[in-house]
């Protein structure tokens, strides 16, 4: 899907992505916990394979993404409050799915986290 996407955007001179990632897919980000690394491993290894295939495309393009990568998507109402880091640290490892949305929004005008890969919780 990515390199259609890619091409698409440039075709059409469509400049922004938020792509939704998550932390664990991009290895400058520090684990979360041993137990949690295994358990990603074992259960979603194929999504983030498929997940870093398509990260290297969207890194290789000219496009001004912004790759968030968020821990666990918890189903509870907005608490705002949202941290981001480069290499995770200082996160909290699970964050609400609406947080997640209205910070991706927020990106689609800011250019503080442009081709860059932030952990958010």
């Amino acid at each position: 899907m990515m390199r259609n996407l890619v091409v698409a955007m440039t075709k059409c001179g469509v400049r922004r992505l938020v792509n939704l990632s998550a932390w664990g897919a991009n290895e400058k980000h520090k684990p979360f916990g041993l137990i949690q690394k295994i358990l990603l491993w074992v259960f979603l290894r194929n999504v983030f394979e498929d997940k870093k295939r398509g990260e290297k495309l969207l890194f290789a393009s000219d496009l001004d993404y912004v790759n968030v990568c968020p821990g666990r998507l918890l189903n509870k109402p907005a608490r705002g409050g949202i941290k981001a880091s480069i290499d995770g640290t200082g996160i909290n490892p699970s964050i609400a799915r609406a947080d997640v949305a209205q910070w991706m929004v927020e990106q689609l005008t800011s250019d503080t986290w442009v081709r860059k890969s932030p952990v958010i919780g």
